[in-house]
């Protein structure tokens, strides 16, 4: 077909250019189904452009490809999500956390990690120390210790690590088990691991992060107020 003004805004012409847009689409989305449907409708309108209008054989047969290799992946990932399982901890612990994060994408964060119970007492992180873990409550209370003063406390449901454990610096606080406490850690290095290979869950994990936060602010001006610490 020859470049035209003309060709360019004939029937094939518009064809061949919705097909590019759904390409460029797909790159903007942040839930990668969602990519994978709009590259498979994007490949799907590019062969009906290559057959109808260029009679590109070659060009068919990628696109086709391309189609059967999403679709493919596409059935993956709703298996994963189909056979996810969780328990009422684990449960409990997607949907307050991770509410926009697919299930198979859960139950693979959850796997890198361990549940545990800390006796009264277990220190969990050290002031001064690079935190080597990501935490989570589960059940129980854990006190905050500055300078050998509780200055807060965590609860069900709270982080312990979030700030540092992904830049490698020193815990600002030490944090010991109030009475028995039922967690989920992860190391530090497996954390990384798994954020820097799946962008979706370092998109929930920080969003997590930074609701937390100001759930611990609000807490611990609760406790303040309440005279509970200094």
């Amino acid at each position: 077909m020859e470049l035209t003004l003309e060709s360019a805004l004939s029937t094939g012409g518009l064809v061949g250019h919705l097909s590019y847009f759904l390409l460029v689409i797909s790159m903007m989305m942040n839930r990668l189904s969602l990519l994978r449907v709009l590259v498979i409708a994007s490949a799907l309108t590019a062969i009906v452009y290559d057959w109808v209008w260029l009679r590109d054989p070659v060009g068919v047969f990628w696109e086709t490809l391309l189609v059967t290799v999403n679709i493919i992946q596409l059935l993956i990932l709703y298996w994963k999500n189909t056979n996810a399982r969780f328990s009422d901890d684990e449960l409990a612990f997607v949907r307050g956390k991770f509410p926009g994060l697919a299930k198979g994408k859960s139950r693979q964060l959850l796997n890198l990690g361990n549940w545990q119970e800390a006796d009264n007492g277990t220190i969990i992180t050290t002031e001064g120390v690079t935190a080597g873990r990501l935490t989570y409550i589960s059940r129980g209370s854990v006190d905050v210790v500055v300078d050998g003063k509780r200055v807060a406390q965590c609860q069900p449901g709270d982080f312990i690590g979030e700030m540092t454990v992904l830049n490698g610096e020193p815990a600002s606080a030490t944090t010991l088990a109030n009475g028995a406490v039922h967690l989920w850690q992860i190391e530090a290095e497996a954390l990384r691991r798994i954020l820097s290979r799946n962008p979706e869950i370092e998109r929930e994990l920080e969003a997590s992060f930074a609701r937390n936060y100001r759930d611990k602010l609000v807490h611990t001006n609760s406790l303040i107020a309440k005279g509970i610490v200094p």
